[in-house]
């Protein structure tokens, strides 16, 4: 018979396998503009959560009842770090796709499973369960090796991804908050933390134990693993879908001297910038500005890169900053508050605002305005 011993953390397993399945089944199954990258984002809170079917099979000896349960491949570990970095390629840029080239990165799921297969034969063989076999106290703590180096190389991997969008989000976005992916590079970082202490228990394990930790030993780090999957899947699903409008994220002109023309063009820029307000618009972009002025994006971009030497964030915002300085120094603006003058300048958020107005002038909005209070000029 099974043996069902609950105690806080299998109950905890229990209801990440759960949650885990519902948000996987949503991010796969739900029709939505990310559905290709929320597809690979369920296989990786799938793998979490067969992982954990094979801790409570073995915690609650489901073998007693099931005797050929051990058979079934349930540790897809190899294929975790390629899924998500996979997932973030593709929620970074819209335009990435899937190809048969991408299919390398699972070759040591390949290999995983093949060990799977010689270490289940050979359970059936000596009518044993798989972790009780010889190839299994040899073969799995390099398995286990390898998926730590995997997850953590794949996770600096996507870090190294979603910086770069960030640093194209400043460049094209002047209002870019929404568009963030600052929890997810959070809550990589955690992920891989969390794989990487993986490495001092295989080691005490293996050397120290010989390999004989029991399931409960690892608890800790499999429900904290599971937290941090389910978190992921569930902001994932949860949050709000954005479109990005400039599908193009390369700059096809070549990096070079910027020329007098650029000069003139950005002299140019900065006057139709303060004659047409543009800054106003809280849904500027890169693209849209450049539509207006009757330039391709690439050839705007070069004139406030090369020309003015900022980004198109800063660009547009130093204009914002400015005129929110004039409003509460003219004195016409008292009865409006802090956050109506900055959406009346051109922001649409109000942690946008507070953080690029305190890397602008060096101080938070709120106290700028009180220090004109204290020293009117």
């Amino acid at each position: 018979m099974c043996e069902f011993n609950l105690n806080v953390f299998n109950f905890i397993i229990i209801a990440s396998v759960f949650i885990g399945t519902t948000f996987g089944l949503l991010l796969i199954f739900t029709r939505r503009i990310n559905r290709k990258a929320n597809v690979l984002l369920g296989l990786v809170t799938f793998i979490i959560v067969f992982w954990n079917i094979w801790i409570l099979s073995l915690d609650f000896q489901i073998t007693n009842y099931l005797p050929h349960f051990y058979l079934i491949p349930l540790n897809y570990s190899l294929a975790l770090g390629p899924l998500l970095y996979l997932y973030v390629k593709k929620i970074t840029n819209f335009s990435y796709h899937l190809s048969k080239k991408d299919s390398i990165h699972f070759l040591p799921l390949v290999i995983e499973l093949t060990i799977h297969f010689i270490i289940s034969r050979d359970a059936f063989v000596n009518n044993i369960i798989g972790i009780e076999t010889d190839t299994y106290y040899k073969l799995m703590p390099i398995v286990q090796f390898f998926a730590i180096v995997s997850v953590v190389t794949y996770c600096l991997y996507a870090l190294k991804a979603i910086k770069a969008y960030h640093s194209w989000l400043n460049k094209n976005y002047s209002n870019n908050d929404a568009y963030s992916l600052r929890w997810l590079y959070r809550l990589i970082i955690v992920f891989a933390v969390l794989w990487f202490l993986w490495t001092p228990y295989t080691i005490i394990d293996y050397v120290i134990f010989d390999f004989q930790l029991n399931i409960s030993d690892y608890y800790p780090i499999y429900v904290l693993l599971s937290i941090i999957t389910i978190w992921i899947s569930a902001e994932a699903f949860l949050r709000p879908e954005i479109i990005l409008l400039e599908a193009n994220r390369e700059n096809s002109i070549d990096k070079e001297k910027p020329s007098e023309e650029i000069f003139k063009k950005a002299s140019w820029l900065k006057e139709q910038m303060v004659t047409n307000l543009f800054y106003l618009n809280s849904e500027l972009t890169l693209k849209s500005l450049a539509d207006n002025l009757n330039m391709h994006p690439n050839v705007l971009s070069k004139v406030i890169n090369d020309g003015l030497d900022k980004n198109f964030s800063d660009f547009v915002n130093e204009y914002r900053v400015n005129a929110i300085i004039e409003k509460l120094h003219s004195g016409n603006y008292d009865h409006i508050t802090l956050l109506g003058i900055s959406f009346e300048c051109g922001f649409n958020s109000k942690t946008t605002f507070n953080r690029v107005f305190k890397n602008i002038k060096g101080v938070t909005p709120i106290n700028y305005k009180k220090s004109i209070k204290n020293n009117p000029e």
